[in-house]
């Protein structure tokens, strides 16, 4: 009887031995099937210009009031009567060094159908927006809004930018307006959008 015991002694700690290492098994392997997914919630709780959605675009010139009012700085844009025809426009979150920005694009034609595309990036420090592929140019820049701009151009496209108050302003227009660069720049001006504008909240103030 007493042989039996120590039989059955043995075989419960046999037993007991062969449960705790599949329970670690179990548990280990449990831990593992997790890991991804817990990286990744973190990958996209990390991305909040994904979450604040990316572009907002308008085909409508009457939609532009409302397309700029979170914009944090005056807005370049055309006067009205300069003969530019609007095509559309569209406002982007982009990434900058310390966080977001934002990005506002305004596309025009010039009444024979050439393309201009204005650029209000914020914060005004942000020039690693500027494209690439662009080289200085002996010629100055036209003042734009009080301080000189920066002229460069490629293959195809004339650049002017300037840095005024907290905004950086692109100007994109084709080689064949180069005549045209002077008169085009006098047509621009600077506009608060409502937010920014503390006396009349709901319209868009020429700035002086």
């Amino acid at each position: 009887m007493s042989g039996r015991k120590m039989i059955w002694k043995y075989l419960l700690k046999v037993l007991g031995a062969v449960f705790f290492i599949v329970l670690l098994g179990l548990l280990t392997a449990s831990l593992i099937l997790a890991k991804p997914q817990n990286d990744k919630t973190e990958i996209v709780s990390s991305r909040p210009f994904a979450e604040a959605g990316s572009t907002v675009t308008i085909d409508s010139e009457k939609d532009f009031v409302q397309l700029v009012s979170d914009f944090p700085a005056p807005v370049m844009n055309f006067m009205s009567g300069s003969g530019m025809v609007f095509v559309s426009a569209e406002s982007a979150f982009v990434p900058v060094s310390d966080g977001f920005g934002k990005m506002l694009t305004l596309y025009w034609q010039t009444p024979e159908g050439q393309p201009v595309t204005l650029r209000n990036i914020w914060p005004g420090s942000a020039l690693n927006l500027l494209e690439n592929g662009f080289h200085f140019m002996p010629l100055a820049g036209p003042a734009l809004f009080g301080s000189a701009s920066v002229r460069m151009e490629n293959d195809d496209l004339i650049r002017l930018h300037t840095t005024a108050d907290q905004a950086l302003y692109v100007v994109l227009l084709p080689r064949a307006l180069n005549g045209q660069v002077n008169d085009l720049c006098r047509s621009l001006q600077r506009f608060l959008p409502p937010t920014l504008n503390t006396d009349e909240p709901n319209s868009i103030v020429k700035e002086e």
